[in-house]
């Protein structure tokens, strides 16, 4: 069996199925194993790490744990209560209407960023007003319609992560600061600072940057000083308001001290770093990597659930969630018919019946011709059962947003 436990209650001799700390990004650790002695358990503490999940069929077990059914159980309840919060306007047009524009600032934001990434790699002054525009573009588009960024947010390519994680991580701050009503100015700030939160990237060795597999102690160490470069980058940038530097320097440091580069806490760090923070967690957690397949949108809702109260600031992770719906854009969803659908755009009356592009029917097991139901109308006669996995399904969500 399969169960959660505090850390303290780890013991040698107990398997451990799941480190449970996807919180921390490019982390060294291996997830897996059994545990030989009290040192490896006090190594994962000074790491931050709170609960992991352990194997008693691989192990000696914990009697007062969780099982992960249970855990699974908390989480979706958690879930279906961040559910009931009511969701603000999408915006002022409708979602295929805005794509047509949002695919043009998306390609506009690809250009820029391998302009930008390229010439600070060969030591050429950062230029400030071009993202300054971008950012600019992105808030009117988050504005008419947020749903339409976040559906291109979902086709991605593993060999283009860096560039489009920080893209994505603009946008979601975008709708992030949207919901919370954060002035024009300050979200601007944020989303500059999103965009160029991982420049300091380029100054870390491609091998470690793009290495498949684990990193070990030395390269993650070489790793975590990416942000410290994106920081002093921005800095000594001619332009670059104090907040966005702030939420470059604080993407990866964690409510409880765990994170990178200073070890922050609670107050120490602001509420847009609290913020990018979350973002972050929940773009990188949903990407493919060549050493990590993304999970579902609505199942790393789930796992910034679990985290928040401790890494991540539980307030703002509710916000989030409201922001995005429990069922976000790209999700894919069982419904009570029995057939498989994609959803295309969130709905302002009820997070639970989202606007879904219906594609598949499980009893038949065939592709069926696609429509879109607004499952919040009335007329509707459909509902989301669950969401589920689409590797399980062999089916690439991306492929039916644009």
């Amino acid at each position: 069996m399969i169960k959660r436990i505090s850390i303290d209650k780890l013991r040698p001799k107990m398997y451990v199925s799941d480190l449970n700390c996807d919180w921390i990004p490019h982390h060294s650790m291996q997830k897996e194993g059994r545990i030989p002695n009290t040192a490896i358990i006090e190594q994962l503490k000074r790491k931050g790490i709170k609960e992991v999940y352990i194997d008693t069929e691989r192990g000696i077990d914990e009697e007062d744990a969780f099982s992960l059914e249970e855990v699974e159980q908390q989480n979706e309840g958690k879930l279906q209560k961040a559910g009931t919060l009511s969701m603000d306007s999408a915006g002022t047009v409708s979602v295929e209407e805005e794509l047509i524009r949002a695919n043009k600032l998306q390609d506009k934001a690809k250009s820029i960023m391998t302009g930008v990434l390229s010439d600070v790699k060969f030591g050429k002054p950062l230029e400030t007003e071009a993202f300054d525009d971008l950012a600019d573009g992105m808030i009117d588009s988050v504005i008419r319609n947020h749903n339409a960024l976040a559906c291109l947010g979902r086709i991605r390519a593993k060999d283009n992560y860096l560039m489009e994680h920080s893209i994505n991580l603009a946008v979601l701050m975008g709708i992030f600061a949207k919901s919370m009503k954060i002035d024009r100015d300050t979200m601007q700030q944020v989303m500059v600072g999103a965009l160029l939160h991982d420049i300091g990237k380029i100054m870390v060795p491609d091998n470690i940057l793009h290495k498949p597999g684990k990193l070990d102690d030395d390269e993650f160490a070489r790793m975590k000083q990416h942000v410290v470069f994106s920081r002093d980058l921005l800095k000594n940038t001619p332009g670059i308001q104090p907040l966005t530097v702030d939420v470059a320097a604080q993407h990866h440091e964690r409510i409880d001290g765990s994170g990178y580069p200073e070890g922050l806490t609670g107050c120490q760090i602001c509420r847009e770093g609290k913020m990018v923070a979350i973002t972050d967690v929940y773009d990188a957690i949903t990407a493919d990597r060549c050493y990590h397949k993304g999970l579902s949108p609505t199942v790393a809702l789930k796992k910034l659930l679990e985290w928040s109260g401790t890494h991540l600031e539980e307030s703002l992770v509710h916000t989030f969630i409201r922001s995005m719906g429990i069922y976000p854009v790209g999700s894919l969803v069982m419904l009570e018919s029995g057939r498989l659908a994609v959803v295309i755009e969130a709905s302002e009356k009820d997070q639970t019946r989202p606007i879904v592009k219906v594609i598949y029917h499980t009893r038949l097991k065939q592709y069926i011709p696609t429509e879109v139901i607004d499952l919040s109308k009335p007329v509707s006669q459909d509902g989301i059962k669950c969401s589920v996995d689409a590797d399980k399904w062999r089916i690439k969500t991306s492929d039916f947003l644009s």
